[in-house]
């Protein structure tokens, strides 16, 4: 008796409507042995359950029961037949448009429902095991399914729960060089996603872009007199000191930690000189890092923007732009260079290599538009900018993004309309970011008055949505508030009075009343942004304090899920699910 090396088969069910109660992993091992001189194999069958997050008809992300034990006779009429003849290729007229597992964010759904046929023989002298269904009920018991990317693959169609007129299929992935498969297998290429999901995300803010009031390990001792990147990459060491902060900063631990929370989404800061450091002092490297994080989130079954942060010339001055100082980045030089990077960037990640992942580029972050910067030449720009980089870009469906400038994403409807044209509205996005600690007028509210701000942001954000996807790129939990003993608020970083506490206090001794108040303008400013744009992104999964998104989770400023509310209907209006239906399926974005 003899056998050859085992094969796996995976195949994932996928909602083709609204998610019900349960998503349920089964995985049925089956050990097939042929003989030379008996017929029929023999099996054995091993059934084990898996519970996923899933998202439940009120929008919210939830972690279900323990599951209970599943019986070989509950599926044992699903699960898929074995002959002595099993087909080695198979061909389909429809294409499941979703990669990615069933994450907290939501699920990615099929779009092809072609049925499949064999296309040859593999002799029996095999042995086939592990096949793992991912099966998800819904109302009417409907289920799609995806290709997996294990290797040495068959696929077949497997029946869903429970539907009359099944549309499920399943892909065959790359098979590698084996006798088995290497004869008949063919492979249909999976197309990039049509569509973007709703983005609910964080910022790995810090990390390849120097930022020292949020990284003061990395700006202590030798580094102690750096302002700034530019500056940090000219000292001794500077190689080996941001080769430890890149490899230490963000881990794939770290990735998978944001992935259980519901965050489906990651915008990573990079700056231009990570593809082109001509004549400049600043150091290569960031991008070997951002090649990770792309492989941590398509793990982690999350979508990753990439973002531009720091442009040549520095668009803004800020610390955040690389160089802090003088704003250059409109000299047509700057400008020329700019496009440059970008279609570098686009080159790269706009491919179909990145095309389950990679969902926007972001062109430029945060340009000013006062002193001798102008809004009229950055919208010029974009869409010069716009048009070169869509040019080399070989996934159409990935999103080029621009921030608003500060001047509101409603001042961009007229361009956006004219660069989307009558295509698809995945093209171009806008970026805006929303705080409420920088300045004067934000400084004097209190929390109450900051909610009534938050909650105002509504309108300009769905009015900027109807024409094009709009996007809280960045935003954070932080005011300048004190709270009272009563629970009351006041404006300000200080206060006398016994037992007040602010919150530039130390966040590790925040107290009950602090972390209500806080959790209360988090959730308002989530409520706008589920409502009203087409994603966000919190600013930063890490950062001192508050402004860490991981802390706020700890300290329960931050909902987790994200999904979750303690103060529900602060700001009224509708639920994101009320107003585009199911969240998470890539076709309701846009």
């Amino acid at each position: 008796m003899w056998s050859s090396s085992a094969t796996a088969l995976t195949a994932f069910f996928l909602l083709s409507n609204s998610v019900s109660a349960i998503t349920t992993t089964i995985t049925q091992t089956t050990e097939v042995v042929y003989t030379t001189i008996q017929p029929a194999p023999q099996t054995k069958v091993v059934y084990t359950t898996v519970q996923a997050f899933q998202e439940s008809e009120d929008g919210k992300v939830y972690l279900p029961a323990p599951p209970k034990p599943v019986s070989a006779a509950a599926i044992s009429s699903k699960a898929p037949s074995i002959s002595t003849k099993i087909p080695s290729g198979i061909f389909f007229s429809g294409y499941a448009s979703g990669s990615g597992l069933p994450t907290g964010s939501g699920l990615h759904f099929g779009t092809g429902t072609g049925g499949i046929r064999p296309t040859g023989g593999i002799p029996r002298n095999n042995t086939y095991s592990t096949v793992t269904v991912r099966r998800i009920r819904t109302a009417s018991g409907q289920s799609s399914a995806s290709q997996s990317s294990t290797p040495n693959t068959l696929s077949a169609v497997i029946p869903p729960a429970s539907s009359t007129k099944p549309t499920s299929v399943a892909s065959l992935p790359k098979s590698s060089s084996t006798s088995a498969t290497r004869a008949s297998s063919t492979v249909a290429p999976k197309p990039a996603s049509t569509g973007i999901p709703f983005l609910r995300g964080v910022n790995l803010g810090g990390w390849l872009v120097l930022e020292k009031w949020m990284n003061n390990e990395a700006f202590s001792g030798a580094f102690s007199s750096a302002s700034d990147q530019f500056t940090f990459d000219q000292l001794p060491g500077a190689a080996a000191a941001l080769e430890k902060h890149w490899s230490t900063f963000f881990t794939e631990d770290d990735i998978k930690t944001i992935a259980a929370t519901g965050i489906n989404a990651l915008r990573i800061p990079i700056g231009f000189w990570a593809y082109d450091n001509t004549n400049t002092k600043y150091l290569k490297g960031a991008d070997v890092y951002l090649e990770k994080a792309i492989g941590w989130a398509r793990t982690a079954g999350l979508k990753v923007w990439v973002d531009c942060h720091g442009s040549p010339g520095s668009q803004n001055g800020f610390d955040n732009s690389g160089k802090a100082g003088a704003v250059d980045w409109q000299q047509s030089q700057n400008l020329d260079a700019s496009i440059s990077v970008l279609k570098t960037m686009a080159t790269k990640y706009g491919s179909n290599k990145y095309a389950d992942v990679v969902v926007g580029l972001q062109m430029v972050n945060e340009p000013v538009s006062w002193g001798n910067s102008k809004i009229e030449t950055t919208q010029s720009w974009t869409e010069k900018a716009y048009n070169a980089v869509r040019a080399v870009t070989e996934n159409k469906n990935m999103m080029i993004v621009m921030h608003d400038g500060f001047v509101g994403a409603g001042k961009w409807t007229d361009l956006a309309t004219k660069i989307i044209g009558s295509g698809s509205k995945t093209a171009f996005g806008v970026d805006t970011h929303l705080y409420q600690v920088f300045n004067a007028e934000d400084k004097v509210l209190t929390q109450s008055q900051h909610i009534t701000k938050a909650c105002s942001w509504s309108n300009d954000l769905k009015n900027a949505n109807k024409v094009m996807p709009t996007f809280v790129g960045e935003w954070s939990p932080a005011t300048d508030i004190c709270v009272n003993p009563d629970g009351s608020t006041t404006a300000g970083t200080s206060c006398s009075a016994k037992g007040c506490q602010c919150q530039s206090g130390d966040f590790d001794k925040w107290n009950d009343q602090m972390i209500e108040q806080v959790r209360r303008f988090t959730e308002a400013q989530l409520d706008v942004f589920e409502s009203s744009s087409s994603g966000y992104f919190m600013w930063a999964a890490k950062g001192p304090g508050g402004w860490g998104f991981l802390n706020g989770i700890k300290k329960g400023v931050i909902p987790n899920p994200v999904t979750d509310r303690k103060y529900p209907g602060q700001c009224g209006g509708k639920k994101r699910r009320e107003v585009r239906g199911n969240l998470g399926r890539e076709a309701e974005a846009w």
